[in-house]
């Protein structure tokens, strides 16, 4: 059975699949460029990048459900992922990340977790 979804993540909590992706970079921006490019594939978004109203730079942690399969262009996945990125380098350069001891790290990535997990969930009692 094909799987539904991609994650694409820097989340070191969580448990992903072998069609996930997984970036060891810290911090949203790697996550949001790479979710970005593979929405130029043809990839739609499933769950939004802002999930929760989390702002990229309270939380370094982000995963985004992307569909599995490649069709045209979703102009709408688009327009919400070059628009989540914009917004994000703006609040990085902004107030850019500060340190975060090994207990908060866990919190913020449980929070994470946590809100994909409402996601996935939200997207199982849509079909």
């Amino acid at each position: 059975m094909r799987p539904k979804h991609i994650i694409i993540s820097n989340n070191p909590a969580l448990e992903l699949a072998a069609t996930d992706i997984y970036l060891k970079e810290f911090g949203v921006l790697a996550v949001l460029e790479r979710v970005r490019d593979l929405v130029h594939l043809g990839h739609q978004l499933l769950t939004h990048p802002f999930a929760g109203s989390v702002k990229p730079c309270e939380n370094p942690y982000r995963s985004i459900a992307i569909s599995f399969e490649q069709k045209n262009l979703d102009y709408q996945s688009e327009t919400i992922i070059a628009s989540c990125l914009e917004s994000a380098r703006v609040m990085l350069k902004e107030s850019p990340y500060r340190l975060f001891s090994e207990e908060v790290l866990a919190d913020l990535a449980l929070i994470d977790k946590s809100l994909l997990a409402a996601g996935l969930e939200s997207l199982r009692k849509q079909t």
